[in-house]
């Protein structure tokens, strides 16, 4: 043979091997393509579940903070009120222990007795100022005497 006809089935080879090889290259990029398109679709979607997704995300969160501030509003009506029951019922004891014949007559007797004080501490300032008066009228009528 020829050794141009030897180059030349050579060459045909390589040709058919390199055409084969570029149709299956061919066949893999269009596959991918293929995927490729499939997956910016799924990706859209996707997307548009995700802002979604993180819309509700933001409103629970918004949510959830509210709730946070209200549960603290209620916390403190809820330390008052607790305080104001603690006072209730001290001054309900109280009423019922005053309540009683022996708890009204020992308060009777306690105010009678602060009574007494005061009406002592009344008389000794009448009496005080009986005392200047009458020493004030002494002063008058003694410089007439003189």
């Amino acid at each position: 043979m020829r050794p141009e006809t030897v180059a030349f089935r050579e060459l045909d080879t390589l040709v058919r091997n390199l055409s084969d090889q570029l149709a299956g290259y061919r066949r893999r990029a269009l596959t991918a393509e293929a995927r490729a398109r499939e997956l910016e679709q799924i990706l859209a979607g996707m997307t548009g579940k995700l802002d979604e997704v993180r819309q509700q995300l933001e409103d629970t969160q918004g949510s959830r903070d509210a709730a946070v501030v209200q549960a603290r509003t209620l916390q403190l009506q809820l330390d008052g009120s607790r305080t104001e029951l603690h006072q209730a019922k001290s001054a309900l004891s109280e009423a019922l222990a005053k309540g009683t014949p022996e708890a009204r007559d020992l308060e009777l007797a306690r105010e009678n007795e602060r009574l007494r004080a005061r009406l002592d501490e009344a008389r000794e300032r009448t009496t005080q100022l009986a005392e200047r008066v009458r020493f004030l009228r002494q002063q008058v009528t003694q410089p007439a005497d003189r």
